[in-house]
């Protein structure tokens, strides 16, 4: 790291917030703590974190609810489709994929 005498730029360096450790900036790595907070810790504060995480993330995942597929027909372009009924409106608009508009979509059986 720094040689016997010589200074550490202050301006090029970050304290970790979990060792409270002045680390050089190009060893500072950003690790999500939730969706709108990052900390910043150093190279072996990062990867011991992550591995205290790694264990935790099988349980913090979902499992996405079976595929349920709905019948639609668009009366302005006479348009049949299917949508699944769990992810439409959540991950993506619906609407039809021929004309582009969601005012005339009927459910059909």
């Amino acid at each position: 790291m720094l040689r016997e005498g010589e200074r550490m730029d202050i301006r090029k360096t970050r304290t970790c917030e979990r060792c409270k450790n002045v680390v050089p900036l190009d060893q500072v790595r950003l690790y999500p703590k939730d969706e709108n907070k990052n900390l910043l810790l150093c190279d072996p504060c990062c990867t011991e974190v992550k591995l205290k995480s790694s264990g935790n993330l099988a349980t913090a995942v979902k499992g996405l609810a079976p595929s349920e597929f709905i019948n639609y027909l668009c009366t302005r372009c006479n348009y049949r489709f299917k949508a699944d009924k769990s992810r439409a409106g959540v991950t993506y608009n619906l609407n039809c994929p021929y004309c582009g508009k969601s005012d005339k979509l009927e459910k059909r059986r």
